[in-house]
């Protein structure tokens, strides 16, 4: 068999099967020339996460690099991680979090969690010496990746119903009523939890961890697309989120019935969209931030 060859560049990734395709992060072009086997099929870009078995991962581990997010990674389950629970930060903020339902997201939440710990008032400081964000937004961020967490260790579960639906919208589907669910137990400070995410000095942050969420979704619904649909599908999920939650603020339906009509009618829309996903990725960037717009004017109203 002929021996690997390859050597790496800037800006996209290319093969000797493949036409270029732009790595969606921070990107490098790719020169490669496979043993004579013929092109994989299913094959994706660096960043999109993949089955343990497929194309992509055995071509990344004959390369020497991972093209999976650390926390998504398929081969080391003690990595997916997304809250580290045993830093100062998270133990301090995961205690802060159980007085969210009766003190908000507020400063006198960790203040509550510092005296339920025993910790003297500086401690406080591990928070703000991670983040040049203010402790009440450092604790909204903290809550929606504990929710990302939990989401991910449910999946994991077997016995999850999640696992006996087949089709990927159907997932996806499942797994947006999932994580809205996750908002019951604080739902009368969601728009306070949200206000804080609108603040243009919080945007890029906020966003990249709607950007995560949405990935997370189309992930774990098994998601395979390797083109312009990879983004489109996630802006479609994060935009079909962000409005279901501001739904929910609205709902007062049993059990937010109405809320789960949105979402169902809204994952429908994007699976019979199918060709359009091409136009999509032309306005990513103008929707990102019409999502931001669109939660202000909702908060305003109200």
């Amino acid at each position: 068999m002929a021996p690997l060859r390859y050597h790496i560049t800037t800006l996209s990734f290319q093969s000797s099967f493949l036409n270029p395709v732009p790595h969606p992060k921070a990107g490098l072009i790719l020169h490669c020339t496979l043993p004579s086997v013929g092109p994989p099929e299913g094959i994706q870009t660096p960043s999109t996460k993949q089955p343990t078995s497929s194309p992509m991962l055995r071509f990344s581990r004959c390369l020497g690099f991972s093209p999976i997010r650390a926390y998504h990674s398929t081969h080391h389950t003690a990595s997916n991680v997304i809250v580290n629970a045993k830093t100062p930060e998270a133990i301090l903020l995961s205690k802060a979090i159980e007085h969210v339902p009766t003190l908000g997201f507020s400063r006198a939440s960790i203040d509550a969690a510092v005296q339920d710990l025993g910790y003297l008032d500086s401690i406080q400081s591990v928070v703000t010496a991670s983040s040049t964000h203010s402790p009440e937004y450092s604790l909204v961020l903290f809550w929606l990746k504990l929710q990302r967490q939990k989401l991910y260790d449910e999946v994991l579960n077997p016995k999850l119903d999640f696992h006996a639906v087949k089709d990927e919208y159907d997932r996806v589907l499942y797994l947006i009523n999932k994580r809205l669910l996750y908002n019951e137990p604080i739902i009368g400070l969601l728009s306070e939890a949200l206000a804080q995410l609108v603040v243009p000095y919080n945007w890029g942050t906020s966003l990249e961890e709607l950007h995560n969420l949405s990935d997370d979704v189309a992930f774990y619904a098994g998601d395979m697309s390797n083109d312009s649909a990879w983004y489109a599908k996630r802006l479609l999920f994060s935009s079909i989120y962000v409005k279901s939650e501001l739904y929910m603020l609205q709902d007062s339906s049993d059990n937010f019935k109405r809320t789960r009509q949105y979402v169902d009618s809204s994952v429908a829309s994007v699976k019979a969209a199918g060709a359009s996903y091409n136009a999509v990725e032309q306005w990513t960037f103008f929707n990102a931030i019409s999502l931001v717009n669109l939660i202000k004017s909702q908060l305003a109203r109200g």
